[in-house]
């Protein structure tokens, strides 16, 4: 078992061994045409390289870097810059050689950390955004049923209390309006004078009751519109500088309708 875990490890060390060699092999070839004013070549070569999704971080910022001198040295500094900012945005603390890079090439390169710098600083110095939410305003749910509306835009409890007063007082009268109608039945089929005394009496309570219970609802209904209506359309106050042409300073107050 040891001996194949060996081989396997072996296997792997010599299949990459090749792949470092030969990104080695172009990072001195990309120095070799730098160093020989091909800096056209040497940025194209330094490009290819790019294009290798399985680089490392530290050979992306060395590809990156041999671009970035090559376009400066072709006085494209803008485009440098851009490369510049691609290694401080991966690596933020990268620097440059002082004595061996040239004052043309540290120059872009401290632009783009400079550049870099500001927009972070305005980054963290913007307020954050505020996410603006829509007034609830008024649907169907409204007219259908007293509460309705204000629980399915979670305003509880009161929402919760107009739906459960509504239902007990609609409930109720439907009710009672059965109720009443056999009553009113068996007060017609009543023949001596007691028994249709009696039934009078039943249906009288039965039919004054549900009276009562749907002029409970509608007040629990209108109560519930002027609920909704009154949060809709509330009054906002906003001091603000009075403008006069009298000396002076004041305040002056804005009201407003959403």
């Amino acid at each position: 078992m040891r001996l194949i875990a060996t081989c396997l490890f072996i296997c792997l060390l010599s299949g990459r061994a090749p792949a470092q060699t030969a990104v080695d092999s172009t990072l001195r070839v990309v120095d070799s045409l730098y160093t020989s004013a091909s800096y056209s070549l040497a940025e194209l070569e330094a490009r290819r390289m790019l294009e290798n999704d399985l680089l490392s971080d530290s050979l992306r910022t060395a590809s990156e870097q041999w671009v970035a001198f090559s376009l400066v040295a072709q006085g494209k500094t803008a485009l440098a810059k851009e490369h510049f900012l691609a290694i401080l945005r991966r690596e933020p603390s990268h620097e440059l050689d002082p004595i061996l890079t040239s004052p043309k090439i540290l120059a872009v390169f401290n632009d783009a950390r400079a550049t870099l710098l500001a927009s972070r600083s305005k980054e963290a110095d913007s307020p954050p955004v505020k996410e603006s939410i829509p007034p609830e305003g008024i649907t169907f749910r409204t007219i259908v049923f007293p509460g309705w509306e204000q629980w399915y835009h979670g305003r509880t409890p009161i929402g919760p209390i107009f739906v459960g007063a509504g239902i007990a007082t609609l409930g109720s009268a439907i009710t009672l309006a059965f109720l009443r109608s056999s009553a009113h039945d068996e007060y017609l089929a009543a023949t001596t004078p007691e028994d249709i005394e009696a039934k009078y009496n039943t249906y009288n309570r039965y039919s004054r009751t549900e009276s009562y219970c749907f002029a409970a609802f509608a007040v629990v209904y209108l109560l519930s519109e002027i609920d909704v209506f009154t949060h809709n359309s509330a009054v906002t106050v906003s001091p603000m500088p009075a403008r006069s042409s009298v000396a002076g300073s004041g305040l002056m107050f804005s009201y407003a309708l959403p």
